[in-house]
């Protein structure tokens, strides 16, 4: 700003310029929306003005959040929550249903046992059959 003349406000000491605003006129963006509305392309309607493209599409949605009607639903809205665990049972029951053969476990130790006192073999954590389902009884 070295070649643009500088004032002291005397009420507060600022220092300022007087400068133009910055930006396009509002007349200039009103007929932006105007020939975009009219039916013709933001490409087009740029060159027409002498402005960049993303410009237009920025005036357009300033212009759309201000005066733009949302619409409203018509009927009944559907709130439709998915969970992962709907997700996990409905692949394994459809692997058991598409006649997949199922994965058991072998009595006795499995890989990672610490013994005797793990709750996934020994007596400790229930009797299994001979395919290795374990069954707790309930008493």
């Amino acid at each position: 700003m070295r070649t643009k003349q500088r004032y002291r406000c005397k009420a507060c000491g600022l220092n300022f310029t007087d400068t133009p605003p910055r930006g396009k006129p509002l007349a200039l963006k009103v007929a932006a929306v105007l020939l975009y509305v009219s039916g013709l392309s933001m490409n087009r309607t740029a060159k027409l003005l002498g402005v960049s493209t993303p410009t237009i599409q920025a005036w357009l949605e300033q212009f759309a959040a201000t005066y733009a009607q949302k619409p409203e639903p018509e009927g009944r809205a559907v709130v439709i929550e998915l969970d992962e665990m709907w997700h996990y049972l409905k692949k394994t029951r459809s692997a058991k249903l598409a006649g997949r053969p199922e994965v058991r476990e072998p009595p006795g130790k499995h890989p990672g046992c610490g013994g005797s006192g793990c709750a996934r073999s020994g007596p400790a954590g229930g009797d299994r059959d001979a395919g290795g389902v374990r069954s707790i009884a309930r008493g």
